[in-house]
């Protein structure tokens, strides 16, 4: 049995969880973010489509467009069924990276003139920007959410580590590497030794300070099932 640190927001943190346990691992859920709404109006346009790539972003999308018939491309089964959830008639589910969005509207011979609507998150990768230009698929931007950083004092964080350091952290995107990072530096008592961090992608290994980047590890597909495979 591994002892794991998740630092995703709560919610999330606890779907994370009851796969760990269910793996026969315990979870230690110490969120480092947690996901703001932006109150901003979507861009004009006639969009052919729309695009996510976080459950967050579904909230305003389904308050600006509500059960709108256009497709939603969503990055997997989990935003998939949000969207679905929040009423779209026609949601798209890619196979789980930014990417398979792209190849998937696509396939879906969109007309070239007429973009889709990606709401996004503030802070984001660009991984999708780079597949839609690569792919020639016009596309607008909207921010609809940012990430925040949570800072747990010493005792709150003990406390969740429960005397000893966590085999394993599971490091899921660029701010919660940071944010690690800085947690790690501010209470490196609580970090020894330091646990094996686990990544979804060489780009959010690449926000970790070099010496905890130099033993990381990357998924090799981007996937949170493959992160469970490297402590099974």
């Amino acid at each position: 049995m591994a002892r794991v640190l998740i630092l995703r927001e709560r919610d999330e943190a606890r779907r994370t969880a009851e796969a760990l346990e269910a793996r026969g691992h315990q979870p230690l859920i110490l969120p480092l973010e947690a996901a703001r709404p932006l109150d901003q109006e979507p861009p004009q346009g006639a969009f052919a489509g729309y695009a996510v790539t976080s459950a967050r972003a579904v909230p305003a999308l389904a308050r600006h467009f509500p059960a709108d018939p256009r497709p939603v491309f969503a990055v997997g089964e989990r935003t998939g069924k949000a969207a679905r959830g929040a009423g779209f008639p026609d949601v798209r589910v890619a196979g789980g990276t930014a990417p398979d969005i792209a190849r998937l509207a696509d396939a879906a011979g969109l007309s070239v003139e007429t973009a889709l609507l990606y709401a996004a998150g503030k802070t984001r990768t660009g991984t999708l920007e780079e597949a839609f230009d690569a792919a020639a698929i016009p596309y607008a931007v909207w921010e609809v959410y940012e990430m925040i950083r949570l800072a747990p004092d010493e005792a709150a964080v003990a406390s969740v580590l429960g005397g000893a350091a966590p085999d394993a952290v599971f490091v899921l995107s660029a701010g919660q590497a940071e944010a690690f990072c800085g947690l790690a530096e501010r209470l490196p008592t609580l970090f020894q030794p330091m646990p094996a961090i686990l990544t979804l992608s060489r780009r959010i290994a690449e926000a970790l300070s070099p010496v905890l980047r130099r033993d990381a590890i990357i998924s090799s597909d981007a996937r949170l099932a493959s992160l469970f495979e490297c402590i099974d």
